[in-house]
């Protein structure tokens, strides 16, 4: 069985009892992908869907949310944050002018350059979410993959929102 959703159109089951969409949309100057996935498509209410279609439409506002969170965790130490942006510096050691030339801006600020050079690859949408509550909080509704340099590697900076379009998470994930 398949869901039916005006702005997704026919999302598709899959063998597991889940639902799957996919498309890919232009964003500012880039493309990103995008992915709706449900492990239970029971769970998905089109009040859910309807949440997730939102953020699509609101993208941009979103990309500069998930943005924001990460120029604010710049100021603790140990965050996923600073991890991928001193990962990035120290794996090109002494050849800085790698990681110069995929920066957009070259103000000085390395760690704020890096971040405005993020380029968001792919938004997962999870409006299952929506449904379930962990004992730890809300569970993501949407993820936010961002790389600085896609071509040659897979490290990822994710910033994942609730269903109340919160910042819930950032996590660094390296190669």
């Amino acid at each position: 069985m398949s869901v039916e959703h005006e702005f997704f159109g026919v999302v598709e089951s899959t063998s597991g009892g889940g639902l799957y969409w996919d498309d890919t949309i232009e964003v500012g100057d880039q493309f990103v992908e995008l992915a709706l996935l449900a492990d239970d498509e029971d769970l998905v209410t089109d009040s859910a869907l309807d949440l997730a279609a939102a953020m699509v439409n609101g993208l941009e506002a979103f990309d500069a949310r998930a943005r924001d969170a990460l120029v604010a965790e710049l100021s603790e130490r140990q965050s996923a944050t600073t991890t991928f942006i001193d990962r990035q510096v120290d794996s090109r050691g002494e050849d800085l002018q790698t990681l110069l030339g995929l920066m957009v801006d070259n103000s000085g600020d390395i760690a704020i350059d890096v971040l405005k050079s993020l380029q968001l690859m792919r938004v997962e949408l999870r409006p299952e979410a929506a449904q379930l509550r962990s004992s730890s909080g809300d569970e993501a509704f949407a993820r936010f993959d961002y790389s600085i340099d896609p071509d040659e590697s897979d490290e990822l900076l994710i910033v994942s929102f609730g269903a109340d379009g919160d910042v819930i998470d950032v996590e660094d994930v390296p190669e």
